[in-house]
């Protein structure tokens, strides 16, 4: 019996040069040939959006994608979803009818084996019910020293180049329900803030409505019902998105810049999380001094 691989969906808006280069890239990866690809691309929400909208359908009406994978797919809306709304609705879409999916945005770059790895890391990790996501991407630039695992296990789930199973994603709880519980609960609180201090800054916003973000409520579900996310050590991906371009990421330097085009060798394993791992994430998503101050003060 051959192999099936997971499909992988691309959600795109109005930046037709990044799409271009991040189909690009997946056109260069590993299994390309054997992966369906679905592009859901979504309507402008002003008059200043259409002609990059449209120079975005432009990009996927080219014939030179149906040749790169086995299959590709687009699906455009007329209308504004915004990020949260297409993400949640193509990717219930997708994963309900293959069982898994890969996901990404217009603005990420992946490596030669990105498609390989995450595959891979589906396959393994799935009997394993503690796993809620997968991500190829890795914020810290090095691991930690002594640490020799291909993988981490995280109590935080990813919005980069990640990718999860059916019945995980039907579990999610999209009213956020359990956020209420946080602030009379300190062992889920610490659990939750355990790989960055940011997080429930970010969910105070969603649930205030001055953000939409389904990345928060996906990472609420996750720590709610006990699950991690297993990182790639290296970095199997770039966002090319930090130039200003994007609704939703700001100008300034990615994350972690370091990247390897090429992919490297990995072993899939079983490991537990690493407290100096855990460490390097809270120093990444927590910021300065200041900017942890000043998150505490808003949350009291």
């Amino acid at each position: 019996m051959n192999r099936s691989f997971a499909p992988v969906v691309v959600f795109a808006y109005n930046r037709p040069d990044h799409l271009r280069q991040t189909l690009a890239a997946l056109a260069e990866a590993d299994l390309a040939r054997d992966s369906r690809i679905r592009v859901y691309a979504d309507g402008p929400r002003n008059e200043g959006a259409r002609e990059g909208v449209e120079a975005v359908r432009t990009v996927l009406d080219d014939p030179v994608w149906h040749d790169r994978f086995a299959a590709f797919e687009v699906v455009a809306s007329d209308e504004n979803k915004g990020l949260a709304r297409a993400i949640i609705g193509g990717v219930t879409d997708v994963v309900e009818e293959a069982g898994r999916v890969i996901v990404l945005e217009d603005d990420l770059i992946v490596s030669r084996d990105f498609l390989r790895f995450m595959n891979d890391a589906l396959d393994f990790y799935q009997p394993d019910q503690t796993v809620g996501s997968i991500s190829g991407f890795c914020p810290l630039r090095a691991p930690p020293p002594g640490y020799t695992h291909d993988v981490m296990r995280v109590p935080r789930n990813c919005s980069t180049g990640w990718a999860t199973w059916a019945d995980r994603w039907r579990e999610v709880d999209w009213t956020a329900a359990d956020a209420a519980r946080l602030y009379r609960d300190p062992a889920f609180r610490k659990r939750f803030n355990a790989a960055g201090s940011d997080r429930l800054d970010r969910l105070r916003r969603q649930m205030e409505g001055t953000v939409s973000s389904w990345s928060i409520r996906f990472g609420l579900w996750q720590s709610a019902s006990g699950r991690d996310t297993i990182f790639s050590s290296v970095n199997r991906l770039v966002n090319s998105g930090y130039d200003g371009s994007g609704v939703n990421t700001k100008a300034g330097e990615a994350i972690n810049p370091d990247f390897r085009a090429e992919g490297s060798p990995y072993v899939l394993e079983a490991v537990e999380t690493s407290p100096a791992v855990l460490a390097g994430f809270r120093r990444v998503y927590s910021g300065s001094p200041l900017a942890r101050l000043r998150r505490f003060l808003r949350n009291l």
